[in-house]
């Protein structure tokens, strides 16, 4: 049997019954409207005298003075999920706002610059790159301060600015270049800028090792809450009765976490300041116009610096009574205590009922780092 469909063309239908063929028209470019997008003519009624007719339908064919559009056939794409506006409610409880950026300012679209931008002073240019900041004459003196400061963090300390060190790197000798293991990779040193306001120091400057060059042969996933398990946490504060939630974090959390095995990374002679090439000897120790340093504890962009972090933070905890949720990554609990809290990277979202172990919990992680609270939420 013939296959029979239900459209009314110019062959199945009697001369005169159908509308003349027209060319698509095309429905004007919005916002919400890509622009190679046309408007199909309306379908023409089915005449009386067919012998077959379709289901009936609404009459397709719009109303006077309206304009008809053609309706999509997938859903539109979200540009906010439900996880979007969540975080933004909880930012908007939980974070003071930043100081205004100037109005004469154009920030390009571009994350690093959205995130962490350094304005010149006087031009009103946003800076990421730290040898653009310190080739002027009006930010050199700043910002090379702060590199001196960042290094001396990270290695023995910096004179000029009294920061005392965390023995996290050090700077190779020739012959110690030498005995490198043929099995490690040396890569390089990212240097990220960004101006914090909020912060004691506003200046800020980071570095950085090129973990994409790294081949760690241990476990690099880190367990972490995601949002169904924080959101879980939130309503079951709001139902505890006398329930509080507490946020806090632990400042470097990631640095100064033993290695379990060395890496090695490079820098040129050339980026640092005189004041720091002088308390260092790095004229000496240079090898082939480059400072080589070995990474004997965690810092920032290592592939393993979070589960090494996350391991060690399990041990020190463990003798207080604190346990991570077979089950649940990221939610952790007490043996007894009734005290739950979710961990995402350093930041902590605690539930507590009692201040009393709100205070074991500061106790057991104050021995060993150094914490930040947020705010602390009432809920009645």
């Amino acid at each position: 049997m013939p296959r029979v469909h239900f459209r009314n063309t110019q062959n199945n239908t009697a001369p005169g019954t159908t509308d003349p063929i027209e060319a698509p028209i095309a429905v004007p470019t919005t916002a919400h409207t890509p622009a190679t997008h046309i408007q199909e003519p309306p379908t023409a009624q089915a005449p009386t005298n067919t012998p077959s007719t379709p289901p009936t339908a609404p009459d397709p064919s719009p109303s006077p003075g309206t304009t008809q559009q053609h309706l999509r056939r997938s859903p539109r794409i979200a540009l906010l999920t439900p996880r979007t506006y969540s975080q933004a409610a909880l930012n908007t409880i939980a974070i003071q706002p930043l100081h205004p950026i100037p109005n004469n300012h154009v920030i390009p679209w571009t994350c690093e610059h959205f995130c962490a931008p350094v304005i010149h002073p006087v031009t009103g240019e946003s800076i990421t790159n730290y040898k653009k900041l310190v080739a002027d004459p009006i930010t050199r003196e700043v910002w090379a301060r702060a590199f001196g400061k960042e290094f001396g963090n990270l290695a023995q300390g910096d004179d000029a600015t009294n920061t005392p060190g965390t023995d996290s790197i050090f700077v190779l000798t020739h012959q110690q270049i030498q005995n490198i293991p043929r099995d490690r990779t040396i890569t390089y040193t990212r240097i990220v800028v960004d101006y914090r306001p909020q912060k004691t120091d506003p200046n800020r400057v980071r570095l950085t090792a090129g973990g994409n060059l790294i081949e760690y042969p241990g476990e690099l996933t880190t367990r972490t809450a995601d949002l169904t398990t924080t959101k879980m946490l939130w309503n079951s504060v709001i139902s505890t009765t006398d329930a509080r939630y507490l946020c806090l974090d632990i400042k470097n959390f990631y640095l100064g976490t033993p290695m379990d095995r060395f890496e090695y990374m490079k820098m040129p002679l050339d980026i640092f300041p005189p004041a720091t090439v002088e308390q260092y000897n790095l004229t000496q120790h240079a090898h082939n116009g480059f400072v080589y340093l070995e990474i004997r504890k965690a810092i920032y962009g290592l592939p393993q610096a979070g589960i090494l972090a996350n391991k060690l933070l399990r041990q020190r905890l463990r003798p207080a009574g604190y346990y991570e949720v077979a089950h649940t990554p990221g939610l952790w609990k007490h043996v007894t205590r009734p005290l739950q809290f979710t961990l995402t990277v350093d930041d902590f979202g605690v539930k507590y009922v009692g201040k009393e172990n709100a205070d074991h919990l500061l106790t057991s992680l104050q021995n060993c780092y150094k914490l930040q609270i947020y705010i602390v939420f009432f809920f009645t």
